[in-house]
């Protein structure tokens, strides 16, 4: 099977904390997952906007999620949007 690291963003705090955001995403994504026969093994989730040029800078749970992608790493870059 493979595996793959899952990648939630949210642009609010209110977003985040209300968790609506989050879970609709959870849920596309097992959803896309389980018909794709991907194992999610680890899951990163931001709360912030993706506005501004600077916007990938103030997210570190990204960085981490794509550092995971890189050789070595675990992942596999999908999207169930794609």
């Amino acid at each position: 099977m493979t595996r793959a690291v899952a990648y939630y963003r949210v642009s609010t705090q209110r977003q985040g904390r209300s968790g609506l955001g989050i879970e609709a995403q959870r849920a596309a994504v097992a959803r896309f997952a389980e018909a794709e026969g991907i194992a999610i093994i680890q899951e990163f989730i931001d709360v912030e906007t993706g506005k501004g040029s600077d916007a990938l800078d103030r997210r570190p749970q990204l960085a981490a999620a794509l550092a995971d992608k890189m050789p070595g790493g675990r992942g596999q870059a999908r999207s169930p949007l794609s």
